[in-house]
């Protein structure tokens, strides 16, 4: 684990399997895939923060800056998972530096949190925060939830 990313991997594991369990009952009775249930959580968040520090057009662009760039991390999670499932199952993944992606998150996000402090950037601030509790999260959900394969198919099968 990354030195900077324990206090929200600490709250993730004090927190995390009741919201496994809920965003597990609201993908189920939604029929959605976890992905999109995670964006719109995000969305509704930003979109409070915006709504109630002054719902400027400036505001707005980085509530959407942010909102596209949780939308790519998302992404970016389930290739790393990918291939550290593959790791482990074949003894190499296709992409080598793909242990290298939470490191470079973590320490990107810290050096924006500093950034968007100094500007006064709220919905940016937000934003970090809910990257930093990312990973932890995908970690408690992969906890309940672990990579398959299907022999009969190439592509793994899992609750995304």
């Amino acid at each position: 684990m990354n030195i900077l990313q324990w206090p929200f991997t600490f709250l993730m594991n004090l927190i995390g399997p009741p919201l496994v369990r809920l965003a597990q009952t609201i993908k189920t009775k939604l029929n959605i895939p976890l992905y999109k249930l995670e964006v719109s959580f995000v969305l509704l968040v930003l979109v409070i923060v915006w709504f109630f520090t002054g719902r400027t057009a400036i505001e707005l662009i980085g509530v959407a800056a942010v909102f596209f760039t949780f939308n790519h991390a998302t992404v970016a999670n389930r290739l790393e998972e990918q291939q550290e499932h593959e790791a482990k199952q074949s003894g190499s993944a296709q992409v080598e530096c793909y242990n290298k992606l939470a490191r470079y998150f973590t320490l990107k996000e810290f050096l924006w949190l500093a950034y968007f402090i100094i500007l006064g950037a709220w919905s940016a601030l937000v934003g970090v925060i809910l990257f930093l509790l990312y990973y932890p999260w995908r970690t408690q959900w992969r906890k309940q939830h672990p990579l398959s394969y299907d022999k009969t198919i190439s592509h793994p099968s899992t609750s995304r």
